[in-house]
């Protein structure tokens, strides 16, 4: 159950972390944002980590799964923003919340042997997920894509699952040979070489303002939080239902951005949810 309710934290982390990448995405230039905030985010991790030192001790397979992990992670946090940029919050949140349940498959492949009620729980998950996406009302999802940019949201979106769902992976097995925290950190350099070349070809934008500026460090402390949990689950029994747990964040995104951004939520998308939502809850119980 533990592990599940870290997968739960992080969600919640990174939903609030895309509440206000969907409010400055546009403006600020969807990799500059990314770049940013994983910089950021290396900058409120390195007082602890240099300070507490034991980076200094950690062995080659230690150093090298963190570096890993960044790239992976650089691919995700790249490919969600750019979706942010091209559509809403309650099309491009459930269309990435699924991606944890391929941490699962991993684990099956290798080993893993989940009950036929967490099957259930993993595949009322990803339903709830798909639901979701194909059922925004006109101004909160398909339809409030630009016409033509739909291909370029889905191909973004699939770069994200792909690279979210390997840096679970690789973030469990760095946090086990070189501890959660000092992995993160060491994966945002390495995230940054991966977004570099889409930085590079991304149109110029004006310089940020200040409450910009404060959006930027919110967002790089959340989502180091974040992967932090996630990592950290990594130590416990059933580290992979994690990802489980994570599926939360697409029901949290979309309910946030009801609230604070005035997205609309409709009848179909709240069966979705309820459905995410329920696959989680039975989870955390069922894993216990």
């Amino acid at each position: 159950m533990l592990a599940v309710m870290f997968g739960v934290f992080a969600a919640l982390c990174w939903s609030i972390h895309d509440l206000i990448a969907r409010g400055m995405s546009a403006r600020v230039g969807a990799f500059r944002m990314a770049a940013l905030v994983i910089i950021s985010g290396g900058l409120l991790l390195s007082v602890y980590v240099i300070y507490d030192g034991k980076i200094w001790q950690a062995s080659r397979e230690g150093l090298i799964s963190g570096l890993l992990l960044g790239l992976a992670y650089g691919f995700g946090v790249g490919g969600l923003f750019k979706a942010f940029s091209l559509g809403p919050i309650s099309l491009v949140g459930p269309l990435t919340a699924g991606y944890p349940v391929l941490a699962v498959l991993w684990g099956v492949v290798n080993g893993l042997e989940p009950t036929p009620v967490q099957w259930a729980c993993v595949l009322a998950t990803l339903v709830g997920a798909v639901i979701v996406a194909r059922s925004g009302t006109e101004d909160g999802g398909i339809n409030a894509v630009e016409p033509g940019k739909m291909p370029t949201l889905l191909l973004f979106s699939m770069i994200a699952v792909l690279g979210y769902s390997t840096s679970i992976v690789l973030g469990q097995q760095a946090a086990v040979a070189v501890g959660e925290i000092e992995a993160t950190w060491l994966s945002r350099a390495t995230a940054l070489i991966t977004i570099f070349p889409f930085l590079l070809a991304e149109a110029k934008h004006e310089p940020l303002t200040r409450r910009q500026w404060i959006g930027i460090f919110v967002m790089g402390g959340l989502d180091v939080l974040g992967v932090i949990a996630v990592n950290a689950s990594g130590h416990l029994p059933g580290k992979e239902f994690a990802g489980i747990g994570i599926s939360a964040y697409g029901a949290i995104a979309v309910i946030l951005a009801m609230i604070f951004l005035k997205e609309k939520v409709s009848a179909g998308q709240w069966f979705g949810l309820t459905l995410i939502v329920g696959g989680v809850a039975v989870m955390s119980i069922s894993n216990s």
